[in-house]
């Protein structure tokens, strides 16, 4: 198995990411994920997580043995969307853990302090108390209703303000995020968004992480807006 990704570079990816590409396979089968994977890193992805909820572990297993060093040819680390267990023998940098999950501690005990973590979040609460059981970065929202996630009442970009300055982890805002929604979210704080079907469906998948990019404006400018 190819060699994984080095912690150290995979930690500093994480702080300068500001688009978070999920390859969803609701969205698009895994045999576009590594084409998709090098077109979105070429648009400015900074992190990506590799998700199938209705596939086998088995099959998880072979195409994050597949993306995790593509990936890390680039610098960029990959994300297994749950199967902690899966992180070690495929080469992933880490695993993304919702709130009914494996816990952030007892993840953290299993695969030991150089693998990433993220925990999805969906209040403010949530975002502090995820901040303070140990993981390296959040997601935060849904923003906006999402067929990723249909049964998810959105919280609406208004939140955002609530955390900026409490939540010192990167969080990647998401949920039905496009570039319009993308500058409102940025407008109240938001410097770092996690797209799925925008992405993953676009004819231009770098030309489209490259539009969200733009309308995310840069992080000076946001903490100046939120400030005001």
């Amino acid at each position: 198995m190819p060699p994984a990704l080095d912690p150290g570079i995979a930690r500093q990816a994480l702080q300068k990411a500001r688009l978070y590409a999920i390859l969803d396979a609701a969205y698009a089968p895994p045999e576009r994920w590594p084409e998709l994977a090098r077109q979105l890193a070429s648009g400015g992805a900074g992190i990506f997580q590799l998700r199938a909820k209705t596939l086998p572990k088995e099959e998880i297993l072979t195409h994050a043995r597949a993306l995790a060093p593509l990936l890390a040819q680039l610098g960029l680390p990959l994300i297994l969307n749950d199967h902690p267990d899966l992180v070690a023998p495929s080469g992933a940098a880490g695993c993304h853990l919702g709130q009914d999950d494996l816990g952030i501690p007892e993840a953290r005990r299993m695969l030991g302090s150089s693998v990433l973590l993220g925990l999805s979040t969906h209040s403010p609460c949530q975002a502090l108390a995820g901040q303070a059981v140990g993981a390296d970065y959040l997601g935060f929202g849904p923003l906006y209703a999402t067929g990723t996630k249909p049964d998810y009442r959105p919280i609406g970009p208004e939140k955002i303000r609530e955390i900026v300055g409490q939540v010192t982890l990167p969080f990647f805002c998401i949920g039905g995020l496009n570039p319009d929604r993308t500058a409102e979210a940025a407008s109240h704080g938001a410097t770092r968004v996690c797209v799925v079907s925008r992405l993953l469906l676009a004819k231009d998948p770098a030309a489209a992480a490259r539009e969200i990019l733009s309308r995310l404006g840069s992080g000076t400018r946001l903490k100046e807006s939120v400030q005001s």
